[in-house]
């Protein structure tokens, strides 16, 4: 025993777990070794398989290795039996996007999304699928949702810009200028120095004969790259275009000294000269005034004239320029600070302006320099604030609430820079000092709401949804955000089992609005997990009164049927459903579902015909689904249909080649036929093909069964110790078996010799094992030996054996044994057997009739006694290859010939027997075994003897 454990526990340790094998499968798909990872989730799913994680990972990869159908039959079996795992949505939409299923990789998002609002990569996902149809205005609409919702994102953001650079790019290949300019300038807003924004916007507005835009996007570009050769020449271009030769020679006047060996540039500068020439023909005022300000630095009518010609012509850098030449005699010039004021604000460069608005304030702090430098001011921080440069946004807005603490709209962008900092604390404190002036203001209430939402803090913020709802119970986005942060916070309720808290919300949304489908799918989706199918029936009946032409609430009545286990009635439902629309994926997934729950539930009530329709039904909608065809293979096996049974798995095999399952099925349905040469040939390729040590162990099994004849040598050696003063006796028996399997049953032929203190000899045999029904088997045996002295001169044996229904097995017999002078011994034999676990136990009592020759009195003698033998094995192993076993009997039995031969020598006194022994069978074709025995044996009033066996077997099949 103690040998066997660690050879037990080494063949235990070839057994993969479903866990190692997911872990491989994954880095196999890594690898994008596909077929392997298959390979291996398939071993995975045999193990668990009810493990959705395998059944996840294995409908991935189906999808990467190309196999569709498959992967979408994995993914969509994860979803019925989990509709919130979320990495199948993902992989659905993926793998239907990449196969051109535009509209079905969009159903499915549209599936996610209700189980999970807001997802970030469903919404992506979702935009990136209306790119793809051409669907610009709902792909625009879900761009602006996600850019709002998601704006403190980079990724988000990134997107975001590249979307409209690709909008802006299809209308302006169309024709549509604004339209596409508009694009381009959201992108402007939020990157003011897009290269690619600037570059096509400066394109578009010379296609128009824009110029004054044009040459404003140039001075952006150029702000950030002042000596860009690109943007100086196209800025040349447009200003020769508006007859602005005086800038244009300025610029062509840089572009020489930073590329003075250019020969473009060279030739610029003598064609824009030579066309300013012909224009002014000298008479250009900005020259003359230019001229007077040289001599003359102070004349302050000169600077004006030259301030107002700059603007005229739309350089309001050159009026900067003039401004600040001025500034530089009189710094506190109020009419020159006011120009530059202006400027400035034209340029927006808006943080400079509000420096100069405040300073304006200061020294005259009236009503209209406090709202101008307000204004500026806040322009400043949401300047900043596109720029992504926070903190300079934050103390540009604190300036401003320092001065007007009710300023509603620095108030606004400062909650929006906390929240997307995540400073919740600091949003919320901002919230309530506004409050404090305007506290029934809904703004700043439904701020204080989103705020709490994405603090986490769902039940407050729903309080506030529900207090502006009431106030304003037309407004549907008031509702949207309670529902969403009701069942937010229902959901963290539900960590502690509070399930009353979410549904009384639910309920009151519906009190307020009974026809509201979001809040209807909620509640009917929660009544449904708590088990509260009543409940969730009468909202599924409450929102088709109100949308009675809606097929998602029919389909989901059906769920909720089958939920409660009332399958006939789901399907019902469901089956117009499908029959209407026979291509729409879940309707087909639950009405077959739906089949296979009452199969299921008739299997239970042991209705096997009734199952079996269902499982046809479920199978007539789905040919190629592996579920349907398990079930009706599994029944159809059950019930004995083998040869449709034999049908079904070669289409399954047709389908499914790399499917186990069914080479598997086959296999067994063609042993249980008898037909084992081909069920060996089957097992052997399931075997080849998976390496499985299951697999493996069924095919050797197989063919052994297969196989007709058996060879087998036993021996016996006995030693007898009568007393301490006498030498001890050994009798020993070998055997020669040969054994043929017959259709019903096997049949031995035996050659047994025996050495014998009381001489040697040789005892022939025959016996049978056959098999009358599945309950009811024979046991016949016939012996004949010349020496009876050796053996018994003839030995008879039947026993009939019935199975009863409880795993109960009876035995009734006789036997008849012919023995030394003429006596004999019969005996009835009633024997009992149960399987209780890994046990078999089996207790036999033979009813002794002995009639033998009284040497000493030299009468004839009859006697009878009791006798029995309780044997124990316990298998070792699920197909019984290994056993140990224990004997303990008590007075001599007819079926042991190590003691029957002097049976009645001995008839009258007591005997107690013990015994183990271990068996194994190898490949189910060799079978080694040993057995230890030990009688003891009371010869006469006051003698006992003790007799040790050991007893030895080897079979071997051919």
């Amino acid at each position: 025993m103690f040998v066997g454990l660690p050879v037990q526990a080494q063949w235990l340790k070839m057994i993969e777990s479903s866990d190692n094998l997911y872990n491989e499968a994954k880095k196999e798909i890594e690898l994008k070794h596909y077929q392997k990872a298959i390979v291996m989730c398939n071993k995975a799913i045999d193990i668990s398989p009810k493990n959705l994680d395998i059944h996840l990972l294995l409908g991935h990869a189906y999808s990467l290795a190309g196999k569709i159908d498959s992967a979408r039959a994995e993914l969509n079996y994860v979803l019925n039996k989990n509709p919130r795992y979320r990495d199948a949505y993902i992989y659905l939409v993926n793998m239907e996007d990449l196969a051109c299923n535009y509209l079905q990789a969009l159903e499915y998002a549209d599936m996610g999304l209700k189980y999970f609002p807001n997802d970030r990569d469903l919404l992506l996902k979702k935009l990136n699928i209306y790119v793809k149809m051409g669907d610009w205005m709902e792909s625009n609409r879900l761009a602006d949702y996600l850019f709002d919702r998601f704006s403190a994102d980079p990724f988000i953001r990134s997107v975001y810009l590249d979307y409209k650079l690709a909008v802006a790019r299809q209308y302006s290949h169309r024709g549509y200028i604004e339209i596409a300019k508009r694009a381009y300038e959201a992108v402007l807003e939020q990157d003011p120095l897009n290269k690619e924004a600037l570059t096509a916007i400066f394109g578009l507005d010379l296609r128009s004969g824009n110029y004054e835009s044009s040459l404003q996007f140039t001075n952006r570009a150029l702000q950030s790259t002042p000596n860009s050769y690109e943007y100086l020449m196209k800025k040349v271009g447009i200003l020769e275009a508006m007859s602005r030769y005086v800038e244009a020679i300025e610029v062509v006047e840089k572009l020489i000294k930073l590329y003075p060996t250019n020969a473009d540039v060279q030739r610029l500068n003598t064609y824009i000269r030579m066309a300013a020439g012909k224009f002014y023909m000298n008479t250009d005022p900005y020259l003359l005034f230019a001229a007077v300000l040289d001599r003359e630095p102070s004349n302050r009518d000169a600077l004006n004239y030259m301030i107002n010609i700059c603007f005229s012509r739309g350089n309001e850098l050159l009026a900067l320029q003039w401004v600040n030449f001025g500034l530089r005699s009189s710094p506190n010039d109020f009419e020159l600070l006011k120009r530059k004021l202006g400027i400035l604000e034209e340029l927006k460069r808006y943080g400079a302006a509000s420096v100069i608005a405040e300073a304006m304030f200061r020294d005259n702090p009236n009503e209209f320099n406090k709202t101008n430098f307000l204004e500026l001011r806040t322009l400043a921080a949401k300047q900043y604030m596109n720029e992504m440069e926070y903190d300079s946004a934050i103390v540009a807005l604190r300036s401003v609430l320092f001065y007007d603490r009710a300023n509603i709209a620095a108030t606004n962008y400062l909650i929006n820079i906390y929240t997307i900092q995540k400073r919740y604390d600091d949003a919320l404190r901002t919230i309530d000092e506004a409050l404090a002036s305007y506290p029934d203001d809904e703004h700043l209430l439904f701020k204080k709401a989103v705020v709490l939402d994405g603090y986490q803090r769902y039940a407050d913020a729903a309080a506030i949804s529900k207090q502006l709802l009431e106030a304003h119970p037309e407004n549907r986005q008031y509702l949207a955000s309670l529902i969403e942060q009701s069942l937010a916070a229902g959901r963290q309720a539900m960590q502690y089992d509070d399930y009353y808290n979410t549904l009384k919300v639910l309920r009151d949304v519906l009190d307020k609005q009974p026809d509201n489908i979001d809040a209807l799918n909620y509640i009917i989706n929660v009544e449904s997990a708590i088990k509260d199918y009543d409940s969730a029936l009468y909202y599924v009946d409450q929102g088709l009164r109100y949308y009675p032409d809606s097929k998602d609430l029919l389909f989901r009545k059906s769920l909720v049927y089958a939920d409660a286990k009332q399958y006939k009635t789901a399907y019902e439902i469901s089956g117009p459903l499908y029959k209407a629309y026979p291509y729409n994926i879940r309707y087909r997934a639950a009405y077959m579902e739906q089949h296979l729950g009452a199969g299921r539930e008739y299997l239970e009530k042991s209705n096997k015909d009734s199952a079996l329709v269902e499982f046809y039904e479920a199978l007539s909608v789905a040919p190629k689904d592996t579920i349907p065809l398990y079930h009706t293979i599994n029944l159809q096996i059950d019930m004995k249909q083998y040869d449709t049974a034999i049908a079904l798995l070669n289409r399954g095999r047709a389908f499914f080649p790399q499917n186990y399952f069914f080479l598997h099925r086959k296999a067994e349905v063609l042993e249980a036929q008898g037909k084992y040469e081909e069920a060996w040939r089957t097992a052997d390729t399931l075997a080849k093909m998976s390496q499985r040590p299951g697999y493996v162990d069924y095919a050797a099994l197989l063919y052994a069964r297969r196989l007709k004849n058996e060879i087998g040598l036993f021996y016996l050696h006995s030693k007898i110790i009568q007393a301490a003063t006498l030498p001890p006796i050994i009798n020993s028996i070998a055997t020669v078996q040969y054994g043929r399997y017959i259709k019903k049953g096997v049949v031995y032929l035996r050659m047994n010799y025996a050495g014998r203190l009381t001489g040697t000899g040789y005892q022939f045999e025959g016996e049978t094992y056959y098999n009358h029904s599945k309950k009811f088997f024979s046991h016949l045996a016939i012996a004949y030996s010349p020496t009876s002295l050796v053996f018994p001169g003839l030995r008879l044996a039947y026993s009939g054996n019935i199975a009863l229904s409880n795993g109960y097995t009876v035995e009734l017999g006789a036997r008849y044994l012919q023995l030394q002078n003429n006596s004999t011994s019969t005996s009835p034999v009633v024997g009992l057997s149960k399987e209780v676990g890994d046990f078999l136990l089996n207790m036999r009592v033979f009813y002794m009739q002995i009639n033998y020759n009284d040497t000493n009195t030299n009468t004839t003698i009859n006697d009878s006694y009791l006798s029995g033998i309780f044997t124990a094995r316990y298998y070792l192993r699920d197909n019984r290859s290994e056993n140990f076993s224990f004997i303990a009997g008590y007075g001599n039995v007819p079926d042991d010939f190590s003691t029957n031969y002097f049976l009645t020598g001995f008839a009258k006194y007591q005997t107690v027997t013990c015994g183990v022994g271990y068996r194994r069978q190898f490949h189910y074709r060799t079978t080694f075994g040993v057995n230890a025995s030990w009688y003891n044996m009371k010869t006469n009033e006051t003698s006992f003897r003790n007799q040790y066996d050991i007893y030895l077997t080897l079979l071997r099949k051919f």
